[in-house]
């Protein structure tokens, strides 16, 4: 007797309802290991976000593309709409310390960073920590991160970010912002809405 057919049966589950149901049969050949699943499906989805904040800057940005089990890429672009010499610029990895699943999840990340201030530029290494905390797997969240552009000659810079996000579809979320950035070139906090799409 074939073993899915005698798992139905030991289940009590006639053969005929074991020929109609393809899944049933996938089930019980290889049965998922679901608490595995639910602890690496990653609850921070990767996340493409275009917005302005109060200081008429615009930015867009691809957050969190999943590059290994808990590696993922993050980048950056933001310039100010009146000024367009004045721009901020980068990308990080993250390693993410818990399973991608956890709704809490703390990761290092390091990366490249530049700031530009009309006839002024800093630019380096950039070395930090990222915090998530989700409300809901892949609807509501809040993450936080912190980052350091390496200390140079020219100066260096502080970067400070909080966000919150809140899905209104299965592939599009809406998200508040605020930003503090302190270094040797300006010292700026600003607030903004974007929004963001799930791909």
């Amino acid at each position: 007797m074939p073993a899915p057919l005698s798992a139905a049966l030991d289940l009590g589950l006639e053969g005929q309802v074991l020929e109609n149901s393809p899944v049933l049969r996938r089930w019980l050949q290889n049965p998922p290991n679901l608490l595995e699943e639910i602890r690496n499906t990653p609850v921070l989805p990767t996340r493409l976000q275009a917005g302005f904040e109060s200081s008429s800057h615009w930015r867009i940005s691809l957050q969190d593309l999943r590059l290994a089990d808990r590696l993922t890429l993050s980048g950056d672009y933001r310039q100010s709409s009146e000024h367009p010499e004045v721009r901020q610029y980068g990308s990080e990895i993250r390693y993410f310390l818990a399973p991608m699943g956890s709704p809490f999840n703390l990761a290092p990340q390091l990366g490249y960073r530049a700031l530009e201030q009309k006839n002024h530029s800093l630019s380096g290494v950039s070395y930090g920590a990222f915090a998530v905390l989700a409300l809901a797997p892949e609807a509501a969240d809040l993450t936080g991160s912190y980052s350091w552009v390496a200390p140079q000659e020219k100066g260096q810079a502080t970067l400070a970010e909080i966000t919150a996000a809140y899905a209104i579809s299965p592939s599009f979320r809406l998200s508040a912002r605020y930003s503090l950035r302190n270094s040797t070139l300006a010292q700026e906090s600003s607030f903004g809405f974007g929004l963001e799409w799930i791909p």
